[in-house]
């Protein structure tokens, strides 16, 4: 048996409210916060590998779920999504330095706000980099929407595309989202969704987009299998392992108490084909009495 890991390092955010996500940057050298206080912090490693806080802000008017990094080839950009509707860009800026000769303040300016929700937004992914400044989202109002920056100009975005994953509708919550990683599949995401009138009523999907038909296509569902007592929960988060060199793709799954891994064979030329799971998943369980993922 595994013993339990105690933490290397503590950081107090400073925060006054829950903490909802947590994110580093593509290096490691960064670590972005989010919480019900409606504020985000920045947090950069010194040469002694401390975190020190380097900037703060008040950034939504409601609760951030999620923050989130892009590749850095397209600059020091931050996502944010609220239950306010809004997913906003962040800049970082030159920094300024305190009065009294003291240490300089990063700056994270906003630069573009996306405002195309009806209802709270949950969830965000940037895209691989290959695949260009693209920012999946998940709302509340049933839908999924893909917006594709412009990299010269980024006060510039533009819905790219959009989707209801299984007829959702606005009765449900899709709540999760991310990328696959790989070069030669195309575009190509997971997403999860679960019903607001039943959160038992849950469902995970793969799809693709078909440049020839010029839009999203659902490629496979993924087949959730129970719990311990014979039930369903509502799906929570997915995640898309990079392949690493795999011919089979592995998607993990965070459902109730359990983490369900998919292993799904290569997706190339999947409008031809159908794709269905290898196997049924892996079924990883947190033990007895722990609450839910």
């Amino acid at each position: 048996r595994m013993a339990a890991l105690r933490p290397i390092n503590k950081v107090s955010t400073g925060h006054t409210a829950c903490i909802h996500d947590i994110a580093h940057d593509y290096y490691g050298k960064r670590l972005a916060t989010c919480s019900s206080d409606k504020s985000i912090r920045v947090f950069d490693k010194d040469e002694n590998d401390e975190w020190k806080l380097t900037s703060q802000w008040s950034a939504h008017k409601s609760v951030i779920w999620r923050v989130e990094w892009a590749h850095p080839e397209f600059g020091q950009l931050l996502a944010s999504c609220s239950d306010d509707r809004h997913v906003i860009i962040w800049a970082e800026k030159e920094s300024t330095k305190h009065t009294g000769g003291g240490e300089s303040q990063v700056k994270f300016q906003s630069v573009a706000t996306l405002v195309d929700f009806q209802k709270a937004v949950t969830c965000m992914h940037f895209a691989p980099s290959h695949l260009g400044l693209q920012l999946a989202t998940c709302c509340n109002d049933g839908r999924l929407r893909l917006h594709k920056g412009d990299p010269t100009n980024l006060n510039m975005w533009t819905v790219v595309g959009e989707f209801e994953p299984d007829g959702t509708g606005f009765g449900s919550y899709v709540n999760c989202v991310s990328w696959n990683k790989s070069r030669v599949d195309g575009p190509t995401l997971v997403v999860g969704w679960w019903r607001a009138s039943d959160p038992k009523v849950s469902s995970v999907g793969v799809w693709g987009y078909s440049h020839e038909q010029q839009r999203w296509s659902c490629i496979t569902r993924l087949e959730l299998e129970a719990d311990t007592k014979g039930g369903f929960s509502e799906v929570r988060d997915v995640d898309w392992a990079p392949t690493m060199g795999r011919q089979h793709h592995l998607i993990a799954v965070a459902v109730g108490s359990t983490v369900q891994v998919f292993k799904l064979p290569s997706l190339q030329g999947w409008q031809e084909r159908k794709v269905e799971a290898l196997e049924r998943p892996a079924v990883l369980t947190v033990g007895e009495g722990q609450p839910p993922i």
